[in-house]
């Protein structure tokens, strides 16, 4: 029964713990199970509700009689929460000095998605992920972000732990460019038990990373068996799913545990191409020549236009489906545990970790058979699509002992964790290797990323409000030191090196679609952190909760950097509350962003000569990022303004309303390219080149501290659970609205005039809307769930906001996509007591962004202003460069889960 109203619950899952028994309550909340003479638990389990065991003893000859009742769990809203405090106090989101988002395991598993990002991405309208497109190695890992900021600025938290960074650094045009995340598809979504989304800024409690927010998973950690499997495929008749997961918890003495989890998943690449409209064989999108008048210029356009044309048929090539644009194909095996073992009454040791292996494929842009530089003929005569495959293994281990001791709660604790991105390339060349002919190569492996970290830290935390008169005075100290390492292998030397003479310098070295790193590229960089913090927390008394943090760190690499909080929750009546934060906050630079550089050597003609030349980005350290004046990287600082209300005017019904500002400073962005010339803006960058004895480098690009930005914004949470004759029903509406500035001037290397020009190779107009505007700007999620006895059923409607795209240059050629609303819908019923069967559809209306407008693409007689061209000769349908929530439309599951 409803342990608040007394009421029969009809359709409560009952299974008897360790076996395969079970049933449902009837309409009376009646249920009767047939067992044998013995001691058995029962687990007792209903959406909206907290879930409940119960012991019983079975006599024979006599019939037991047990009653149980369920608390309600209003939504998520009255969950207890553990992120954003270390007190003992038990607090709902309602009574947290700062907003917290809390997401079930059943939450996850009701979105149908697959991947923990696209899970989460649909139940917190602050958080947004979308898979990324021809993006190199970021096709393979989803940045995620909170309230629109970058991927780097969100601290991830395995039980309450620090979980370590990804190897790769996004450097393509994706949302998050130039920024270091965390791989959260790396942790199985079968192995949580629930999530917990801290929107305020935490960098006083939790160090860097935190100016965003924090996300904390908690593993499973009940006894008993679960499994959850899925089988799937977009609409569209690709994108195939199929993934198992199985979580078995054993119960180690009366109060211990172990929680153990496999999970496979294999998710089929989508193709969104649109017709090619572009060149194939014969190059006529030419330029035109001196004098050439219009007609003469078309007439000798056309002319090459009919010969590719007569080629394309000849070879009967196909011009819809020569590439690949949508998501990587994907498998994914990952293990993990979960455990804790008492040493004594006070005391116990626990331990959680796991490895995950993952391996992608994805493709790059068409090589055509024209564009001889790229493709060596005699190999590939009608070109190549490159695909970069990724081998990615991740592995963590957490291990410590807690408990406590006179009043004091101590724990000491060492994870261990690290991430590698292996890159390989296939169906591709060196062009260079021309000589070589049909028996050129065409694999290639180019190099490894990794990095890996160790945090140790003890704490220790006692509640002094009975000694002071208080309700709670709780204060946490704590120190931590870290130890992180980011390593740069080389590829092999063909997938870098040019081996084309200098008589030749058209051939282009290294393997098309990505260069293998070069030994000057490799690299072994460490750093040391040291942190010490103070927590303190109190109730003043029953209506004025006070919290304050601060926290300091010093870094081997940078210095040192002091963070502080100050909030309050004042509780007028259970009808309202009004709660504020306000804080500072730092990110230290990534070792990724201080280190990484990625080199590729070109033949350039000098008039007189031909020479190598070298392109790409150079450390932030190196002497040509000194000769430009770029100075050294320096955390980014934060200052967080929050101020909300909270309401449970009701027993049934909860809302929190949020407001924010985060004003942060010195940003790190990834420039564009600093290219030589022989005038004007490229003659200054060659002059700086040559002074710093950098004379082969053709173009340079860094990691700078650039731009400092403002973030303004509202959170609103409404959740219910309205009462009925029949069955229940959990309604709950969550919006996120915000809206990101460039403020002040951009901070320019101080080598460089003060102009646009150099303005623009820093940071363009297409980095600003990358920024303020390629991410949704309002995001509004309305979630029905109903059941009723074995029937169940999730309708979920999520509308993203209006994304906008600039040019780097030309404003006709900027684009705007309109808000979108996607539907989600499945039905469900329990076949039997422990299983239960889901047939749904996300996206079940097929809904997709607006199409590129801007495909002006050339044409033998379009050229010059009248090209306005986005779809790059009408490959791309949609734009890559802003996704709201991904363009592959609708797709169809069969979920099958099961508890014993």
């Amino acid at each position: 029964m409803d342990a608040t109203t007394g009421t029969n619950l009809p359709g409560v899952s009952v299974v008897v713990v360790g076996t395969t028994t079970g049933t449902t309550t009837d309409g009376q909340g009646q249920f009767t199970l047939r067992l044998d003479p013995g001691s058995y638990t029962l687990r007792v389990s209903f959406i909206g509700y907290q879930t409940e065991t119960a012991p019983v003893q079975v006599t024979a000859g006599t019939t037991a009689t047990v009653n149980i009742s369920l608390k309600e769990s209003l939504a998520s809203l009255t969950e207890v929460v553990v992120v954003g405090s270390r007190s003992t106090q038990a607090r709902t989101s309602t009574e947290t000095v700062a907003p917290v988002d809390v997401i079930q395991s059943r939450d996850l598993q009701a979105t149908g998605q697959v991947d923990l990002t696209q899970q989460i991405n649909f139940v917190a309208p602050s958080f947004n992920s979308s898979r990324q497109t021809i993006a190199d190695g970021t096709d393979h890992i989803d940045p995620a972000t909170i309230r629109g900021l970058g991927p780097d600025q969100v601290l991830v938290l395995l039980n309450g732990k620090r979980r370590h960074n990804q190897a790769l650094i996004n450097i393509n045009g994706t949302i998050g460019r130039g920024s270091v995340g965390t791989d959260l598809n790396a942790i199985p979504a079968t192995a949580i038990e629930r999530i917990e989304v801290l929107r305020d800024g935490a960098s006083s409690q939790y160090g860097s990373d935190a100016i965003a927010g924090v996300i904390n998973l908690r593993l499973k950690e009940r006894p008993g068996t679960t499994v959850n499997a899925q089988l799937g495929q977009q609409y569209a008749g690709d994108g195939r799913v199929a993934q198992v997961g199985v979580n078995h918890g054993f119960k180690i003495g009366n109060e211990g545990f172990l929680s153990l989890t496999g999970e496979f998943r294999r998710r089929g690449a989508t193709n969104r191409v649109g017709d090619y409209t572009g060149p194939v064989y014969v190059n006529w999108n030419v330029g035109r020549n001196t004098g050439e008048t219009d007609a003469a210029y078309v007439a000798r356009r056309r002319t090459l236009y009919d010969q590719d044309q007569a080629l394309i048929q000849q070879n009967n090539f196909d011009l819809s489906n020569n590439m690949q644009i949508g998501n990587s194909q994907v498998d994914n095996v990952g293990f993990f545990l979960n455990s804790r073992i008492p040493i004594s009454a006070k005391a116990g040791f626990y331990a959680s970790g796991g490895i995950n292996y993952r391996k992608g494929k994805a493709a790059g842009f068409y090589r055509y058979p024209f564009q001889t530089s790229q493709v060596i003929a005699p190999l590939y005569p009608n070109g190549f699509l490159p695909n970069i495959e990724s081998i990615i293994n991740d592995q963590s281990l957490l291990v410590g002992v807690n408990g406590e001791s006179n009043g004091w709660r101590w724990d000491i604790s060492n994870v261990f964790g690290g991430n590698s991105f292996r890159f390989d390339v296939t169906n591709s060349n060196n062009a260079s290797q021309f000589a070589q002919g049909a028996s050129a190569q065409t694999s290639f492996y180019a190099g490894t990323l990794s990095f890996y970290q160790n945090a140790a830290d003890a704490s220790v935390a006692k509640d002094f409000g009975s000694q002071i008169g208080l309700k709670s005075f709780n204060v946490a100290v704590g120190a931590t030191y870290r130890y992180d390492m980011y390593r740069i292998k080389a590829g092999e030397e063909s997938s870098y090196r040019n081996f084309a003479p200098e008589a030749n310098p058209s051939r282009i070295g290294g393997s098309q679609v990505f260069p293998g790193y070069q030994p000057a590229n490799a690299i072994n960089a460490n750093r040391n952190v040291a942190g010490a913090y103070v927590d303190i927390e109190t109730d003043i008394n029953d209506n004025l909760l006070l919290n304050t943090a601060g926290r300091y760190e010093n870094y081997s690499d940078f210095g040192g950097n002091f963070a502080g909080k100050l909030a309050a929750r004042y509780k007028f009546s259970d009808a309202f509350s009004l709660r504020g934060t306000i804080s500072n906050g730092f990110r230290a630079p990534s070792l990724h962003q201080r280190y990484f550089s990625a080199v590729s050597t070109v033949f350039v003609s000098t008039g007189q000569s031909v020479e190598p030349r070298q392109t790409g980005t150079f450390r932030n350290d190196s002497p040509i990022a000194q000769a430009f004046g770029v100075p050294s990287l320096t955390a980014e600082r934060s200052v967080n303004y929050s101020v909300g209300i909270t309401s449970r005017p009701v027993s049934n019904l909860s809302i929190t309303v949020d407001a924010y500002q985060i004003d942060i400073r010195d940003r790190i962005i990834y420039s564009n390219q600093f290219s030589r010339g022989t005038s004007g803006a490229g003659l200054i960058v060659a002059n700086i080149l040559n002074g710093a004895g950098q004379q082969e480098v053709n173009s340079a690009q860094f990691f700078s501290n650039a731009v400092n930005t403002r973030t303004r914004g509202i959170d609103v949470v409404i959740a219910t659970s309205p009462r009925l004759n029949q069955g229940s029903l959990d309604l709950t509406l969550a919006a996120n609205f915000n809206e990101t500035k460039l403020t002040g001037a951009i901070q320019r290397p101080t080598n460089l005039p003060n102009d646009a020009t150099f303005g623009n190779f820093l940071f363009n107009r297409q980095d600003s809307a990358r920024l303020t505007s390629a991410q949704p700007r309002s995001k509004l999620s309305l979630n029905v769930n109903y059941r009723l006895n074995k029937f169940g059923a999730v309708l979920r409607f999520t509308r993203f906001g209006e994304v906008v795209t600039l040019d780097p240059a030309n404003a006709l050629l900027d684009e705007v996509f309109s808000p979108k609303l996607v539907t989600d819908f499945n039905v469900s019923y329990r076949i039997l007591p422990s299983i239960n069967l889901t047939l749904g559809a996300n996206n079940i209306l097929d809904v997709y962004p607006d199409k590129l407008t801007k495909n002006l693409y050339p044409t033998p007689e379009r050229f010059g202003a009248a090209v306005l061209d986005n779809s790059s000769f009408g490959r791309f349908i949609y734009s890559r460069a802003a996704t709201q929530f991904g363009f592959n439309g609708g797709y169809y599951f069969l979920n099958v889960s099961a508890s014993f």
